[in-house]
């Protein structure tokens, strides 16, 4: 008898459990599990897209903005170049008449007002009768990371001989001296400042008819290229060319590279002139009005100056007018 009572029991849970996995694979495959699989990820999930910060575009718009609120947002050209908008800032001729325009180039993670060497320059050269174009160069350096990475991006704007996005500053150089021409300047120097010096630098080397003379400001070379190469694209440059820079060592080898460069040039059309720019800056003087005095005289001395001597006014003589040198 009690064999019978076992036997009926384990009958009984056997028929329990079977029925509570039955039960349990219904609700498995009614409820969703939590984690998804491979295949139940979404094509959203699996598709991402760059979130790229972009303090460029951040440093252009607080820059305009700076600009608007000083009441200076008539200086503001948008151009284009490569299907792509780009800040100018343009400044006239204060004077008269217009010597001609020199264009410039900032340096990398700046913009076209930065406070070092550009503004004071735009600002300054148009008093002596030079116009002023000021233009956007893209950063070299990225100063951000993405946030999300999925796969490389396809375009590449670095050339692995050339500058980083110098297809890009050429046609934007190029760009901005048709805007100009359509103002009515004929003549056109340009003034690099850091990295941007290394842009004028080439430019002018590949186009030496674009301009009549050089200013490098502080030169620096981007980071895919060495001072030795950047010195050499001077022996390539005939114009008359100003090296401004600061001697931190007292034995700077790129310097040295650039006057031996220059020496090297052939069929030269001006003269090659490097200045040490420390004592400017430790004189107690004002260094930035040293340094606006540095390029305005270069560039009177080595371009084409417009003769503004007027005529003296004719005297208007009254009807018993006497010559005092007949008295």
């Amino acid at each position: 008898m009690k064999k019978i009572t076992a036997l009926r029991h384990a009958i009984i849970a056997l028929l329990c459990l079977g029925i509570n996995a039955h039960l349990f694979a219904e609700e498995s495959q009614a409820a969703p599990s939590s984690t998804p699989t491979p295949q139940q990820t979404t094509p959203a999930e699996s598709t991402k897209e760059y979130i790229i910060p972009k303090p460029q575009a951040s440093r252009i718009d607080a820059l305009k903005t700076s600009l608007t609120i000083r009441r200076l947002e008539h200086q503001i050209q948008n151009l284009e170049a490569s299907g792509e908008s780009f800040l100018t800032l343009y400044r006239p001729s204060l004077t008269s008449s217009t010597q001609g325009c020199v264009i410039m180039l900032h340096s990398d993670n700046e913009h076209p007002d930065w406070p070092d060497a550009i503004a004071p320059l735009r600002d300054a050269m148009p008093e002596y009768s030079w116009c002023t174009l000021s233009i956007e160069i893209p950063d070299i350096v990225k100063r951000a990371e993405p946030v999300k990475i999925a796969t490389p991006p396809t375009n590449n704007t670095q050339s692995p001989i050339g500058l980083p996005n110098q297809s890009i500053v050429f046609a934007r150089i190029q760009s901005t001296i048709d805007y100009a021409k359509n103002q009515g300047v004929e003549q056109f120097t340009f003034l690099g400042y850091g990295t941007g010096a290394s842009y004028a630098l080439s430019f002018l080397a590949a186009n030496p008819s674009s301009g009549e003379a050089l200013a490098l400001i502080d030169i620096e070379s981007p980071p895919n290229l060495s001072d030795y190469e950047v010195a050499q694209q001077i022996r390539q440059v005939t114009q008359p060319i100003l090296d401004y820079y600061v001697n931190k060592t007292g034995n700077d080898q790129f310097a040295l590279w650039r006057k031996q460069a220059a020496n090297q040039r052939e069929d030269k059309i001006g003269d090659f002139t490097q200045i040490d720019a420390l004592p400017d800056r430790v004189t107690g003087k004002n260094s930035k009005q040293l340094l606006i005095q540095r390029v305005r005289g270069f560039l009177k001395q080595n371009t084409s100056q417009i003769n503004q001597r007027k005529s003296l006014p004719s005297a208007k003589k009254g009807l018993f007018y006497e010559s005092p040198v007949n008295n």
